[in-house]
């Protein structure tokens, strides 16, 4: 209201109201009247301790104390009536005879906001009042707006809880809880920017994805949806880790902005044939320790772009593959691990880390002390990145139980065996890129439950598959992984072939006949090649324990029977399923 309306006397604050505590009778009066002309509800205490049952009672806009009262003074009262208004500010303001210093200091101590001197100006008591009145109205807009803060704060809060919740029930992490898995992950912030996943295959073994996006909480968390979707779904179908790697990328093409990627390292593990793959695109080296050497043996570091990219036609999809041998040790970490800071903002570096792998003597225990050593060179200083770090010993027998079930055939289960067959016929430029094992697979698990044996169906497939891929088409000897330096060159060889492979052809025909106990599976893969003489003596399976001729061993175990036709070039399994 403007001062104007005030010189004309007219009623201004008919909404507010005052407490004046005062013992002086005349006082109280004449305080009276200038507010009621001012247009102010007035109410009255005669002591200390009216005054505060008054205020409890009433709840008034404004106080004017007086000091000195009977039963309780000016000073105890404001005290009382402050704590009483908590979060409310109610304007406290002292009456006082006396201008001295300490008086006025005490006032402020006591809680009073202002102080008005005997005998009472009308223009100044309504200044002052006008003063704290504003002042009242922009704490009461302050303590509304930071409660609406603290609202919206525990709506956040609620909302993030609930989002991480369900990234966690997405983003399954059972796996990671393997005898031979040891991990680690730290984020920087309620949701991480880093990724851990890890997924059993049908054929037994596991596929590890550690993946960092760029950026930090929720926006770079919420990429790894499509990947987790992808990284699950085409490793229970038993796609590869390039074919995984190469639909991950594709897919972060098409939905990152241009300034978001993944930097991502994708590994397979199989204790079939005692490798290791390797795709890293922008992640840390790969470290290989070795059980019996007690030092690291391989490294592998990153050889192509992170994904989210490359387009389809310039993408990189090629592995590096390695020879395991039980024991050794597998780790992956994200660059938060290395870039860890202490409080002089030192990083902890690769060669710390390395320090680590070398003072080693303990294999078992050497995941652990990376982890505590890390914690320690932190010292408690604030974390800057989001950290992962994994472990995965290569345990043969552990591995080749680690076998993925579908579940989701129940109405499959229920149904009667039936009768089937399909065939197809591969060409060499479909060769050069495409693995039909997922599609076979699938197809044949589509039409016929086989009661949790897609595990075996697998194996059959695969060796009858790469035989007729690797040493029919490609004519590859398979006697040269007899050591490490073999190993590696047979699969780079085995590369070099497939991508200038011009001519030859694969045939496969699947048949299905039901009977009583459950049916016969007959399958026939041809190819194009020249064959082999498939009457020569084979090394017994288990006195086999090396990483050729075990497929026509293992094929015998599994199926009824196994024929070589033509040459060695026609191979037909029969499968008995219960």
């Amino acid at each position: 209201m403007g001062s104007s309306a005030k010189l004309n006397n007219q009623p201004a604050n008919t909404s507010l109201s005052v407490l004046v505590a005062d013992d002086d009778i005349p006082n109280r009066l004449v305080l009276q009247a200038l507010l009621e002309r001012q247009g102010y509800h007035v109410i009255q205490a005669d002591d200390g301790i009216q005054a505060v049952e008054m205020f409890k009672r009433e709840r008034p806009d404004l106080v004017l104390m007086d000091i000195t009262m009977p039963h309780m003074d000016g000073y105890e009262a404001t005290r009382r009536i402050k704590a009483m208004s908590e979060d409310t500010f109610v304007p406290v303001i002292f009456l006082t005879a006396t201008s001295d210093r300490e008086g006025l200091a005490k006032c402020v101590e006591s809680g009073g906001d202002d102080f008005l001197t005997k005998p009472y100006n009308r223009v100044l008591l309504q200044a002052r009042i006008d003063a704290l009145m504003r002042i009242r109205d922009l704490y009461s807009t302050v303590q509304d707006q930071r409660n609406e803060l603290a609202n919206h704060q525990k709506r956040l809060d609620r909302e993030r809880q609930l989002a991480k919740r369900l990234f966690s029930n997405i983003i399954e992490t059972s796996s990671l809880d393997l005898p031979y898995v040891q991990s680690m992950l730290s984020p920087m912030s309620l949701f991480s920017g880093d990724i851990l996943l890890a997924a059993p295959k049908p054929s037994g073994g596991l596929h590890v994805l550690l993946g960092d996006f760029t950026g930090h909480g929720l926006a770079a968390a919420i990429g790894a949806l499509p990947v987790s979707s992808v990284f699950y779904g085409m490793t229970t179908k038993g796609y590869s880790i390039a074919e995984i790697v190469t639909e991950i990328n594709r897919k972060l093409k098409k939905i990152l902005p241009t300034d978001m990627f993944l930097a991502a390292c994708i590994i397979d593990i199989n204790p079939g044939s005692h490798t290791l793959s390797v795709w890293n695109g922008g992640i840390p080296s790969v470290i290989i320790y070795g059980e019996a050497e007690q030092e690291i043996i391989r490294v592998l570091p990153s050889r192509h772009l992170p994904l989210g990219i490359a387009n389809e036609e310039s993408f990189n999809r090629r592995v590096e593959i390695l020879e395991m041998r039980q024991n050794d040790r597998i780790y992956m970490y994200s660059d938060g691990l290395t870039e860890a800071t202490n409080p002089d903002g030192v990083m902890f570096g690769n060669q710390r880390l390395e320090g680590l792998f070398i003072r080693n003597r303990d294999s078992s225990e050497l995941f652990n002390e990376i982890r505590r050593e890390i914690i320690r060179y932190q010292a408690g200083g604030a974390q800057q990145d989001d950290m992962t770090m994994i472990e995965l010993r290569y345990d043969q027998q552990q591995l080749e139980d680690t076998v993925f079930h579908d579940k989701t055939q129940a109405k499959l289960l229920e149904s009667q065996a039936s009768a089937w067959s399909f065939s197809m016929e591969l060409s060499a430029d479909l060769l050069t890129y495409f693995d039909p094992l997922p599609l076979l697979i699938q197809a044949v698990c589509d039409m016929q439950s086989f009661r949790g044996q897609r595990q075996q169906l697998y194996t059959v497939f695969s060796e009858l598959f790469s035989n007729a891929l690797d040493h029919g088409i490609l004519n590859l000897d398979s006697t040269m992984k007899r050591n490490a330096d073999g190993f590696a060159k047979y699969y780079m060889e085995r590369e070099a072939r497939l991508s200038n492979l011009r001519e030859g052809s694969i045939k496969i025909f699947v048949a299905h006949e039901p009977n009583e106990e459950g049916g016969l599976l007959t399958i026939r893969v041809e190819d194009s090649g020249e064959g082999f003489d498939f009457r020569k003596k084979q090394l017994a399976l288990e006195n086999n324990v090396g990483h050729s001729g075990r497929g026509i061993q293992l094929l015998d175990t599994i199926c009824e029977k196994v024929e070589f036709k033509g040459n060695g070039n026609i191979v037909e399994a029969t499968y008995r399923w219960h």
